[in-house]
């Protein structure tokens, strides 16, 4: 079954210096390392919104077996290894993962599609993390499959992944989505023409919190 992994990295000192820098040498050393890893990587995103100072990372495995070979591959890699040394006193990163497996609406065809996009600039993305009330997975992926299919033909959202996790708080969905149009797709407008299939998605996720993604150099997705 397909393994999804979300990796976050915290990067200090909170500066746009130090951030810089952290991609330079994640694009160097890191991103080589988990090609010949086999790592699956789609994604790779600056995060805004929350804590500041964080990307975004969406990794893909066949399975599981194949997510833990990758990683005892990375580790054994001395390039990689010999990488570290070069970012000591430039910044310091934490690092937080999550396993997680697709959800039912997830469809690959969406992120096969969106992974073949080659656009003239890197577009906005927005990653949703939502709590699934106990028992309410089922209403949850119905309003969820609803709304990416309502939005598939337009160029206001377009769901790309969409993941549950497996390990870690039980419950937490995460949905991410392209925005074709940027930020202006979230203007206020009086009324909601998805009013009704709402009511449907908050009695089974009432909680929920929403970020703003933008792809760095090395990120398939753009």
């Amino acid at each position: 079954m397909t393994v999804y992994v979300e990796a976050v990295h915290t990067v200090k000192p909170l500066t746009n210096t130090a951030f810089d820098a952290y991609v330079a040498w994640y694009g160097e050393y890191v991103i080589p390392a988990m090609h010949r890893a086999k790592f699956g990587l789609m994604g790779a995103w600056k995060r805004t919104g929350g804590p500041m100072g964080q990307d975004v990372l969406l990794l893909r495995f066949d399975d599981l077996s194949s997510y833990t070979e990758a990683g005892l591959a990375l580790r054994a890699d001395k390039k990689f290894l010999e990488g570290y040394s070069q970012m000591a006193g430039k910044f310091v990163i934490t690092e937080s993962t999550k396993l997680c497996a697709p959800v039912p609406y997830a469809d690959e065809a969406r992120l096969e599609k969106q992974l073949g996009q080659k656009p003239e600039k890197p577009r906005q993305y927005m990653q949703a993390q939502l709590i699934i009330s106990p028992g309410g997975q089922p209403k949850f992926y119905e309003a969820v499959g609803k709304l990416a299919a309502l939005t598939d033909a337009g160029d206001f959202l377009n769901l790309v992944a969409a993941y549950e996790t497996t390990i870690g708080q039980r419950g937490e969905a995460t949905d991410i989505w392209v925005m074709p149009r940027g930020l202006t797709s979230i203007a206020y407008r009086a009324g909601d023409p998805l009013a009704e299939l709402m009511v449907d998605l908050r009695a089974a996720a009432p909680e929920e919190s929403t970020y703003y993604l933008n792809p760095l150099p090395y990120s398939p997705l753009q």
